[in-house]
């Protein structure tokens, strides 16, 4: 596995100070399976940054080929930017995936959320109907195999009911512990092909993170 990206996949637990990609490891771990994890994050910057900065280079050499690899753009970008986040995707990244995906290997758009304050749009459902829509076709754009990590659409269906702290810490852009245990377990239900549903609890209460997992579950189709 290898895991690109900024703050919102890497933002650590405050009761584990596991990141996103650490707690699919863990979880893996505990349902009795193994997980091997790379990371490249850089809070605050977008994808092009960090292959602008080489800090990517070594993980994209092709030295080390991966089941899955993980992108998680900056948090606006594919919502206000949508030609930065395909050039970037198609011309910077996409070109390495040859050599860097094993036979039978995908690429994982990790869909982020609408932040609580939906500007430039005018409303957050503006903001969700433009992730929607960018993120839908930088998927159909791309012509290596690849899924859509429907993180944005979890957080919404929470949100509905529970409001935005529920998963967003003050600044408004973060995800809090319960978030990323709902990130983790979404994404280990797309890299195993598994139903979450019979995961481990972690640092949560058994009845939130059997929460999380039934809504990861429902929308992965599991």
């Amino acid at each position: 596995m290898l895991y690109i990206g900024n703050s919102l996949i890497g933002t650590a637990t405050g009761a584990t100070g596991q990141d996103t990609p650490i707690l699919v490891r863990t979880l893996a771990s505990a349902a009795g399976r193994t997980v091997r994890t790379t990371e490249v994050i850089h809070f605050g910057n977008t994808l092009q940054q960090t292959y602008d900065g080489g800090e990517v280079t070594p993980a994209l050499s092709g030295a080390t080929k991966y089941d899955y690899i993980v992108l998680q753009e900056y948090s606006t970008l594919v919502a206000t930017n949508p030609s930065a986040a395909r050039a970037t995707l198609l011309n910077t990244y996409a070109p390495t995936f040859t050599s860097t995906l094993k036979t039978g290997g995908k690429v994982v758009l990790f869909k982020n959320w609408a932040l609580r304050d939906p500007a430039p749009f005018a409303s957050r459902a503006a903001a969700v109907t433009a992730i929607n829509t960018n993120y839908a076709a930088l998927s159909a754009a791309l012509a290596t195999p690849n899924v859509v990590a429907p993180i944005s659409d979890e957080f919404e269906n929470v949100i509905a009911t529970k409001g935005p702290s529920y998963l967003i810490v003050a600044d408004g852009k973060h995800p809090n512990d319960t978030a990323i245990y709902l990130d983790a377990v979404t994404l280990y239900g797309i890299l195993f092909h598994d139903s979450p549903r019979a995961l481990s609890d972690q640092y949560l209460s058994a009845a939130t993170a059997a929460s999380m997992r039934e809504v990861a579950a429902t929308q992965i189709g599991y």
